[in-house]
């Protein structure tokens, strides 16, 4: 399947799949424990930094793309199951 350039499928764990429109770069946070994804807010300076940061890659790399992800856990699993 050809996938439009601007639609990216990823896998970022075996238990889930995220699709989302391109806006490069772009960040999400993930939990660790159910696999939430949730969009991170980035400012211009962010994107700036990032675009940068994307500058520094290897020697015989190529970049086109750039996602930030920030791990951790959602208030759902931190809070555990309600009694």
């Amino acid at each position: 399947m050809r996938v439009p350039p601007e639609l990216r499928i990823e896998a970022p764990t075996p238990r889930m799949i995220r699709v989302d429109l391109v806006e490069d770069p772009h960040a999400h946070i993930v939990c660790r424990a159910c696999g939430r994804i949730q969009t991170v807010e980035l400012t211009e300076l962010d994107r700036h930094f990032l675009t940068e940061l994307a500058g520094h890659h290897p020697d015989g790399w190529s970049v086109d793309g750039i996602a930030f992800s920030l791990m951790g856990a959602c208030r759902r699993c931190r809070e555990g199951p309600r009694p």
